[in-house]
């Protein structure tokens, strides 16, 4: 496997490292839409694990275990593409609940700045 790839028992795994208090529900949720957005292609899928947790762990890092347990968790309802959770973290972060921040994200969508998609990509790196 390359570098910032993980297979699904290595993403639960770390997610639950990550963030205890995560389901399972959403953790399977969140397996099926990487599993549907990366078609049949087992490398895809890999690097979209990768991306999920290098999200989650600045997202848990920026606005704390509990907001990023919550969008983890939100994921059992509403799962939105990886590069948009930083956004989603924020909307939450402001106080609104998950169906304005699903509501959000989908009609607006959200695009990392260039220093985010830097410190994911330096995670991927540092990922076994």
């Amino acid at each position: 496997m390359t570098a910032g790839a993980l297979n699904s028992a290595q993403l639960h795994t770390a997610m639950t490292e990550l963030l205890p208090g995560i389901t399972q529900e959403a953790l399977a949720a969140w397996e099926a839409f990487v599993t549907d957005m990366s078609g049949s292609s087992t490398l895809a899928a890999a690097q979209m694990r990768g991306e999920l947790y290098a999200e989650m762990l600045l997202i848990e890092q920026e606005y704390g275990s509990e907001l990023a347990t919550a969008l983890f968790n939100m994921g059992e309802r509403h799962v939105i593409n990886t590069f948009e959770l930083s956004g989603a973290a924020e909307i939450l972060s402001g106080g609104a609940d998950e169906e304005t921040v699903y509501d959000e994200i989908t009609r607006l969508g959200w695009h990392p700045s260039d220093t985010h998609q830097e410190r994911v990509q330096l995670i991927l790196r540092n990922l076994i």
